[in-house]
């Protein structure tokens, strides 16, 4: 399928289903990225040693997040 091809099925594609793709390309993007990954590696690391946000926290974002629809 050539990039003309997949441009032409995107515009079939509902808001939703957009967003989705897009969210999609940038996961796949960044997935062969040595930064990303080593700054993936970084966050985790720093999570774990204890420097991360409480369950408290992250549920009031979530909570925050899902209320805004997003």
């Amino acid at each position: 399928m050539s990039v003309a091809e997949i441009k032409e099925a995107v515009e079939l594609l509902t808001p939703e289903e957009r967003l989705d793709l897009a969210a999609y390309l940038h996961w796949r993007t960044r997935r062969d990225d040595p930064e990303w990954q080593n700054e993936l590696a970084r966050r985790l690391d720093r999570s774990i040693a204890g420097h991360g946000h409480s369950e408290q926290v992250l549920r009031e974002v979530h909570d925050r997040l899902d209320r805004e629809g997003k």
